[in-house]
């Protein structure tokens, strides 16, 4: 080591987590960089020593599915990039990844791109996008192409959505699973069948919600889009899975797929909430797309917890006023909150099982590893300090909305800081880092 040379920040006396496991070790930083991890007492010279006694450190988690800024019309989430990746470092969140406006040809691309980009530069936390698509009738490979050389290989399909022109048809979405596995591009898939949807014969209240778009309807879309995956060798990532009836259909028949070409992505919420809640006064409050299905699907989806790859939060929040404007469903903005209580809500259930869906799964999928998703030397400095035993009262929390759908729960594990690249974000549950996020070239 040269003379005067130091490290600009070491992380001791810590739980480290590497490999499925926890070990004694330091972690020293520079340069925004992890520069070395050895065992305990070495104590290389270092400009600043933190002292995790009795606390884990995680690598920074990666939230593979949030909706910032989304613009509905009447209207608009409530959270920009400055406060959802505000809530997002409270919740441990170091990189997010937000989608792109839905487009329908190419030349659109480089608009949403823009816009996309301005709006990110608020963000205390590292982000990436995914292009989407609707009504898409135009060169699935020039589009990939032009969203792979600008660091986005990963493209969002809708199977339902058609009263809004987002669904696609079934030939252009075998043509992007065809090209995925040639040009090595992600395909995600909102799974609903729409027929199903628009056939629903149900009142449009908010008790009847979950009715107007059935598990069935989700079930029988993913049987339909992971049997095209296979015929073509696509690689699927299918979104927001909602009934455990879904991963147990996925286990059976593509069982030797699930994690290579086919991947699960769920939600906080699904995990947490079921449609009962559609029935009370304040239903309003929790409709979102697809909607919390039943008890049941819910238990099967907890025991399928191993099946699943992510766990993305879907965070899209609007206010309580906006939620209860209409009674009638179909008028309501449908998404929740989920960013900065996403990783307790999931510790408290799995414990360390759930680990490696915030961090080294979406890292891989979604081509962020080895710059994130690990505690390795040469991967960027993004870690959690997490206190395992301590108990999280949640609140409104610091997102724009006001209100947490998980408000008044209590989970035992607290993310007490959230370093960036080596820098704090949050220390002991305090913001204390400033807004230096920047984008994540995937490709």
């Amino acid at each position: 080591m040269k003379d005067n040379f130091m490290y600009d920040l070491g992380l001791i006396n810590g739980k480290v987590y590497q490999d499925g496991k926890f070990a004694d070790l330091d972690i020293y930083i520079k340069d925004h960089i992890i520069a070395e991890i050895v065992s305990p007492g070495k104590n290389p010279p270092c400009e600043k020593i933190v002292s995790c006694t009795n606390m884990l450190i995680l690598p920074g988690f990666i939230d593979p599915h949030v909706h910032i800024n989304l613009d509905l019309g009447e209207f608009k989430s409530a959270d920009d990039y400055e406060s959802a990746s505000k809530a997002a470092a409270f919740g441990g969140i170091t990189t997010f990844i937000d989608f792109l406006e839905p487009i329908n040809s190419v030349n659109e691309f480089e608009a949403v791109l823009k816009k996309k980009q301005k709006e990110a530069k608020e963000s205390y936390v590292d982000f990436a996008f995914h292009t989407t698509v609707g009504n898409y009738n135009d060169d699935v490979d020039k589009l990939i192409k032009i969203s792979r050389e600008n660091g986005i290989p990963s493209i969002k399909l809708f199977t339902t959505y058609s009263e809004s022109n987002r669904k696609i048809s079934y030939s252009k979405l075998r043509e992007f699973l065809e090209h995925s596995s040639k040009s090595d591009t992600l395909i995600l898939v909102h799974a609903e069948n729409d027929e199903m949807i628009l056939n629903a014969a149900v009142e449009d209240t908010v008790a009847d919600y979950e009715s107007s778009r059935p598990a069935i309807a989700e079930i029988e879309e993913v049987k339909k889009i992971a049997k095209i995956a296979e015929e073509l060798k696509g690689q699927l990532y299918i979104v927001h899975i909602t009934c455990g009836s879904s991963i147990e259909h996925l286990e059976e028949e593509y069982k030797e797929l699930l994690g290579k070409n086919i991947f699960i992505e769920s939600c906080p919420q699904y995990f947490h909430l079921t449609k009962e809640l559609y029935e009370n006064e304040n239903g309003n409050l929790y409709l979102i797309a697809p909607p919390l299905r039943s008890i049941e699907e819910q238990k099967k989806l907890k025991v399928n917890i191993s099946s699943i790859h992510t766990i993305g939060t879907d965070h899209c929040p609007f206010t309580k006023e906006e939620k209860t404007r209409y009674e009638e469903a179909s008028k309501i903005p449908k998404g929740l909150g989920s960013l900065e209580f996403s990783f307790s809500l999931m510790y408290h259930l799995f414990g360390n099982e759930i680990i490696d869906k915030f961090s080294l799964n979406p890292a891989k999928i979604h081509n962020l590893y080895p710059k994130k998703g690990i505690i390795q030397v040469g991967s960027d400095a993004d870690f959690v300090i997490f206190d395992p035993v301590k108990v999280l009262y949640i609140d409104s929390g610091n997102s724009r909305t006001d209100y947490s759908p998980y408000e008044n729960m209590v989970t035992k594990g607290i993310v007490e800081s959230t370093i960036l690249r080596g820098e704090f974000l949050v220390k002991k549950r305090k913001l204390v880092g400033e807004k230096r996020g920047k984008f994540i070239n995937r490709k």
